[in-house]
């Protein structure tokens, strides 16, 4: 999957992988991990999980637990037909049938038609790396609002 949207070194890719399946099996001796995968004529093509984490209890929000949609890929040879769409769909069956009340997810490019159409929102959301030398993506511009605060 990263090979396929992201530069990143093999050494770091396996390092990774290797903590991934730790906290994946974790989660899923917990039922709190689900992976679902589509197969054509035996062969998988994609796939995608979901994470049932705890969250803090909010206004309008039953329980604290949230559905957390991650690690969804499709083959680019077998883009655009609607297998994607069938993973988020039967994600949301399983967090239903569960009680969850409500679920996240972070999109890409590729992904972000599909979960609109699928009926979810954009949110924001915002990061700050704590560990010494982490870089930032991008430009940092500061917003006139945040600016005139400080006036």
């Amino acid at each position: 999957m990263w090979n396929a949207i992201a530069e990143i070194p093999k050494a770091d890719l396996d390092s990774a992988d290797r903590i991934y399946r730790r906290w994946a099996r974790t989660q899923m001796k917990s039922n709190r991990f689900a992976g679902f995968i589509v197969d054509v004529g035996g062969e998988p093509v994609a796939s995608g999980c979901l994470w049932l984490m705890h969250v803090q209890p909010r206004p309008n929000w039953k329980g604290t637990t949230a559905a957390y949609l991650l690690s969804m890929f499709t083959e680019p040879a077998h883009r655009g037909r609607g297998h994607g769409a069938r993973i988020v769909r039967e994600a949301i069956r399983f967090a239903k049938a569960r009680g969850i009340p409500v679920m996240l997810l972070h999109a890409s490019a590729f992904g972000e038609p599909i979960y609109t159409r699928l009926g979810f929102e954009r949110t924001t959301e915002m990061r700050l790396f704590l560990e010494p030398g982490k870089r930032r993506r991008g430009r940092v511009r500061t917003s006139r609002k945040t600016a005139r605060r400080g006036r």
